[in-house]
Formats: structure tokens, sequence, C-alpha cells
């Protein structure tokens, strides 16, 4: 095989070993995390805002990981009382998450999600 055949197959194959690599990528990262309802515990009602009568909805973004465990968040919107947003905070850090759709391998990411505080 002489050098430009050899060149051209190289060429070849590493071309198709880019793109194999690059699908291989496209499908680790597919689908997206869902909130695992059954693994979320409903934050207590902090003592002090019952009695204030507070209410509101804390919006959050939690960060996601492989496993589908939270590794960090964000109060992206608060319901306007301090100790309400800490106590959705910590409660939705300890949910799980599931990939959707379920045969799916998600990157980590961020899932948005929210908890309303009312009172009856």
């Amino acid at each position: 095989m002489n050098r430009i055949a050899r060149l051209a197959t190289i060429r070849g194959a590493l071309t198709v070993s880019l793109c194999a690599l690059a699908s291989g990528l496209a499908m680790a990262g597919d689908g997206k995390w869902v909130q695992d309802a059954k693994t979320c515990t409903p934050p207590e009602y902090p003592r002090d805002s019952l009695s204030k009568g507070e209410q509101g909805t804390t919006g959050l973004r939690i960060l996601v990981g492989v496993d589908g465990k939270a590794i960090d968040s964000e109060i992206e919107s608060s319901s306007h009382s301090r100790k309400l947003d800490s106590a959705a905070q910590r409660a939705l850090m300890e949910c799980s998450f599931k990939p959707q759709p379920a045969d799916s391998k998600p990157a980590q990411q961020w899932v948005k999600t929210e908890f309303v505080w009312k009172l009856n």
C-alpha cells in the first residue's frame, strides 16, 4: 500500500472513531433527571413561620449528579420567608432523582423544582 493510500485509510479510521466517540457521548448525556417523589419527605413547617402565618412558594434549582443524587442547590425564587426557603432547600436536597426516559443515562444537570407552603 502506498503512502497516500495509507494516509487515506488512517484518516478514514480516525473519522469513524471520532464519530463513534461523539455518538457515545451524546447517548451518555441523553435524558433528564426528574424528582422521585417516593424518596422525598416534605419539609416540616418551621414553627416560627406557622405562628406568623407565613405562606409562599420556594423555587429551587438542584444540581443532580450522574448517580441521581443532589449535589448542590440554589434558591431561584423566594417564598419571602428565609425560614421557609431554608426548610424547603434542606428537604429537597435529600430527594433522589430518576432518569427520564427510564433507560437513559443523564449527565449532571440542574433541575428546577418548587415547594408550595400553604396553611389550611
